[in-house]
């Protein structure tokens, strides 16, 4: 650069070399001392940086010792931790051989007892076909034993058949002979009431009871007290008259006349009476020289006969 600077100066006039070599020597001089000024702050900024940098280098150094400690630390917990998990894996491993053995043990045990289940299935196999054997057997003898029974029960029905027969056949034989036995007992009804006419129904009972005990009935005049008031509808003391042949069961009313109250009264009567003997009434008559229309409609609904006189 100064050969360069020569070069130039060598072109000016003479007379301004000497000028323009003073000139740029002051303009040189005073560069240098800029620099060398610069310098001096430029090494003062580098001196500080370096501080700066020495200081962080000096703490990042005691934070390094720090970090190799803790690293140091964590390699010395690392290397526990890989030898208790070389001692655990150890410990499992024994641990895992005695579970296999034991599973070995296991399985072994499970076999013996397929084993074992298989040769009692095949036993049982064996022993319910004995069983199904003996139920074949059984059903067989069961359904000969049933055809007998219902031969007999057959030839039973037959009997009872040819049995029942002959009951209806005698039970119409009786309904017929107590037909004629009310006819007669007409008969001396009427000739009671033409001998002694309209008499009190107290001496008129006692009369039809000789008479009837002498055609073989059974006459019973019951006194019992309805304590509920359920015929009269009051507490009070209730006579029935129920005559008996051959274990059949009628219930009577003598009256002088027949009113439907009277029909009514009757019906209630008979049912206090089934209910408190626990006996069941067969029949129920009630004997009157005179009833209305209403009555005898009444009676019929009640399945109540009323006797005002039989025609031969």
């Amino acid at each position: 650069m100064i050969e360069k600077l020569s070069r130039v100066f060598e072109k000016l006039p003479p007379e301004h070399r000497d000028i323009m070599r003073e000139a740029f020597n002051i303009l040189i001089e005073e560069v240098i001392n800029a620099v060398i000024k610069d310098n001096e702050r430029i090494w003062q900024s580098i001196e500080k940086i370096w501080q700066t940098m020495k200081e962080g280098f000096e703490r990042q150094e005691k934070e390094n010792e720090r970090i190799w400690q803790n690293i140091e630390k964590i390699w010395q917990a690392i290397e526990e931790l890989r030898k208790d998990m070389k001692e655990g894996f150890e410990r499992q491993e024994k641990e895992n051989q005695r579970i296999w053995q034991n599973i070995e043990r296991i399985w072994q045990s499970i076999e013996k007892l397929e084993n074992t289940i298989k040769e009692g299935f095949e036993k049982q196999e064996k022993e319910n076909e004995k069983i199904w054997q003996a139920i074949k057997e059984g059903f067989e003898r069961q359904a000969q034993e049933n055809e007998k029974i219902w031969q007999a029960i057959k030839e039973g029905f037959e009997k009872q058949e040819k049995e029942n027969q002959s009951i209806w056949q005698a039970i119409e034989e009786d309904r017929k002979a107590n037909q004629k036995h009310f006819k007669r007992l007409d008969r001396k009804l009427t000739a009671l009431g033409a001998r002694w006419g309209l008499m009190a129904e107290g001496t008129f009972r006692a009369g039809l009871k000789t008479i009837i005990e002498d055609l073989g009935y059974i006459v019973q005049n019951i006194t019992f007290f309805d304590d509920e008031g359920y015929v009269f509808l009051k507490p009070s003391q209730i006579e029935i008259d129920i005559i008996i042949k051959d274990g059949r069961k009628t219930a009577v009313e003598i009256k002088s006349s027949v009113s439907e109250g009277d029909v009514i009264t009757f019906e209630r009567k008979v049912r206090l009476y089934e209910k408190k003997s626990n006996i069941k009434i067969d029949k129920k008559i009630i004997l009157t020289p005179f009833a209305n229309n209403k009555a005898i409609e009444i009676a019929k609904s009640l399945g109540i006969e009323i006797v005002e006189e039989l025609k031969e």
